[in-house]
């Protein structure tokens, strides 16, 4: 996505119109930042899913 911000950004103006490819994929992909949440919250989670395999395990008497 920051690529297609930068590119948008070189165009100026011109990287928003529909003569470009640049503002389909800025409809399509910009949005998805909002839908699929922050990056942090889903690093959070995997890491939480990955280190709940490790927790330690009771010890049998």
């Amino acid at each position: 996505l920051r690529v297609i911000d930068r590119a948008i950004q070189v165009h100026g103006g011109l990287g928003i119109t529909e003569d470009t490819i640049l503002s389909f994929y800025y409809r399509h992909e910009r949005p998805s930042r909002i839908y699929d949440g922050a990056d942090e919250v889903h690093k959070s989670s995997l890491a939480h899913r990955i280190l709940k395999g490790y927790k330690q395990k009771p010890a049998h008497a």
